[in-house]
């Protein structure tokens, strides 16, 4: 029986399943979905569309933690942070779906590893993925072919490269040039997104498997140092306050050589501005003394322990993460960067995507793992870091005190 809800007149009918998302490229496909949920099994939905947490992804953060922290949540079925919702997890607020997958014949066995374990918590199933984000470089291809450039290797090489085009565009006049950008706003989601990259390639790690923090090592100074020298030498005067949606604003203004950010982005991009798209390039983050490591963003559809539709939500959680509705949001609204390999790597997808995008898309399943600070202490953590890291970019801390910071501050936490 379905739970039921009040409505005018006294009357009561089905409660819909009350599914939140932000309005980001991947989803646009979402309302088409849960029409055809619907139709197809007399559940009811209701979609909460955050147009206000494109760009403010704090925003986003307060509805999610409300969905898992209130007695009665807000919405039933929500693609969270899986850094929150870990936190939430480790604290008995999140639908385990063990049972369910077993019974249902639902297996993880079509994603990564990485990906497995950044929706398995203590043995127990916390969300099913749907898609799997990761930095990558897109740069102008026109302008380093014009200055004699290589795409970067290294992030070493990037800063040569990035120097060698910043001076020639300004040499011609373009004042307002520079040759490299990324995230590196504070708080829980810009640069603590784009330093992951960073730490990772030089081997190091905010928090270990054991819990222990391990900020203020030799290799995140290395990193971070790296992350700092980079940016101030090549990268715009406003760095500290660029979140995604900067980042491609001003590479479509043609401001900047070269980015870092998510190929979901770029897919959006390259179907928007075809223009810009001819005259750019994919690339796979540059390496460190470590190797090559994409940091990896993947939320799943996860169900918060009180909500009162659990069975309905489950079901529609099955439909929204199944191969048939991932490949439909794939083609339709650019969502390149699913979590499921078969469709990643199925033929429609060869006919549909640029080559070099999706090449590289694939390619980074192989190097991609979380390197946000990856624990159950939540989003404060991706704050701590977040908030140092850009003190360090602005210059309003060395990169010892920055690391100092990180180190207490995760301590600290819960």
């Amino acid at each position: 029986r379905l739970p039921l809800h009040r409505i005018r007149g006294g009357l009561t009918m089905p409660r819909p399943v009350r599914v939140y998302q932000e309005d980001w490229w991947p989803f646009q496909n979402l309302p088409a979905a849960l029409r055809r949920f619907t139709e197809t099994t007399g559940i009811a939905t209701e979609l909460s569309w955050d147009k206000v947490g494109v760009g403010s992804i704090e925003t986003m953060f307060e509805h999610m933690t409300h969905s898992f922290t209130d007695d009665d949540p807000p919405f039933d079925l929500i693609c969270t942070d899986e850094v929150m919702l870990r936190r939430f997890a480790a604290e008995g607020r999140v639908l385990a779906l063990n049972d369910r997958m077993a019974r249902d014949g639902i297996t993880l066995d079509d994603v990564t590893p990485a990906t497995r374990d950044a929706v398995t918590l203590d043995g127990h199933i916390i969300g099913l993925p749907c898609v799997n984000v990761c930095n990558l470089v897109l740069y102008r291809r026109d302008l380093l072919e014009k200055h004699g450039q290589p795409v970067p290797q290294s992030w070493a090489q990037l800063k040569e490269v990035a120097a060698a085009v910043q001076a020639a565009e300004r040499g011609a006049g373009i004042a307002d040039f520079h040759g490299f950008a990324s995230r590196g706003a504070a708080g829980g989601g810009h640069s603590v997104w784009t330093i992951g990259s960073f730490l990772a390639s030089h081997g190091g790690r905010w928090i270990q498997p054991d819990g222990t923090v391990t900020a203020d090592t030799p290799e995140a100074e290395a990193a971070l140092s790296c992350y700092v020298d980079l940016l101030r030498s090549v990268g715009p005067p406003d760095q500290p306050t660029i979140s995604f949606v900067e980042l491609l604003r001003d590479y479509t203004a043609g401001r900047v050589a070269m980015i870092m950010d998510v190929g979901m982005e770029y897919a959006a991009l390259f179907r928007r501005n075809p223009g810009l798209a001819a005259r750019s390039g994919i690339a796979l983050v540059p390496a460190g003394p470590a190797g090559r490591f994409a940091n990896l963003y993947s939320p799943p559809w996860s169900i918060p322990a009180n909500s009162n539709v659990r069975d309905e939500a489950w079901e529609l959680a099955k439909y929204l993460t199944s191969p048939t509705q991932l490949a439909e949001d794939g083609l339709l609204s650019e969502a390149i960067e699913t979590s499921h390999l078969s469709v990643l790597y199925s033929p429609a997808f060869d006919g549909h995507f640029r080559p070099d995008l999706l090449a590289a898309v694939r390619a980074t399943r192989a190097i991609a793992f979380e390197e946000r600070p990856w624990s159950a202490k939540g989003i404060g953590a991706c704050e701590v870091v977040g908030d140092a890291v850009c003190a360090a970019l602005r210059g309003d801390i060395a990169v010892a005190a920055a690391l100092d910071r990180i180190q207490s501050g995760l301590e600290e936490l819960p």
